[in-house]
């Protein structure tokens, strides 16, 4: 369960203070698919980071299985974002001079996961999203949606319990878009908890429940 209570995150621009998130109250049950739609500027990616463990803020709690994130030591709350959070982005942030095994791979290296079996479960991943035969390509080998696949291996080779998908489909053309929103319904039916932040109607329905943020606040 992640609970979010009372929740504000605040900015500071200049002498100007913009409240991004605006005395925000959540729930969003273990498997639960949640789509939240908005305007440009409602606070919707600074919401996903905050579920994430990335903003910390400025008052109130987020919680998951009744554990307050940002009340744990540093180590902790790095331990949630690499073991219990999966990430993902508009950009895919793969590095250009990795193959799409080791782009995978990445963060068992940087965990110190797995000693020596880090391509046999990278390319598990890619095999399950029909990459098995670009496992020594480059980005720039790769086609726009594969990249998105590989950049998806990459998010699910820890096995988080939750993914944070922010705008995802923001670069991709409608066919892809809808390979990646049935990719995400598909892991939320095998249990994973989705929050999907989009600006668009359309892929916000995919989420069992959808929510509207504007002006930091759920309407």
């Amino acid at each position: 369960m992640i609970r979010v209570e009372h929740l504000i995150k605040e900015f500071t621009l200049g002498s100007q203070v913009v409240r991004a998130l605006d005395d925000l109250n959540l729930e969003i049950p273990n498997g639960e698919f949640v789509s939240v739609a908005g305007p440009s500027g409602s606070g919707k990616s600074t919401l996903l980071m905050a579920l994430g463990g990335l903003v910390r803020p400025t008052a109130g709690r987020v919680l998951y299985d009744e554990v307050d994130i940002y009340a744990q030591p540093t180590r902790r709350q790095t331990e949630f974002r690499k073991n219990i959070v999966g990430f993902v982005f508009q950009q895919f942030h793969l590095v250009p001079y990795l193959t799409a095994w080791e782009n995978v791979a990445l963060p068992l290296m940087l965990n110190g996961n797995h000693s020596g079996r880090h391509k046999e479960i990278a390319a598990r991943h890619l095999e399950q999203l029909g990459l098995g035969s670009r496992l020594n390509h480059k980005p720039f080998q790769l086609s726009v949606g594969q990249q998105q696949r590989v950049a998806m291996a990459r998010t699910l080779v820890n096995d988080p319990a939750i993914i944070l998908a922010d705008e995802p489909t923001g670069s991709l053309d409608p066919g892809l878009a809808t390979e990646l929103v049935r990719l995400l319904n598909d892991l939320n039916k095998n249990g994973k908890t989705i929050v999907l932040v989009t600006h668009s109607k359309e892929v916000a329905a995919a989420g069992s429940r959808q929510l509207m943020l504007e002006e930091g606040k759920i309407r």
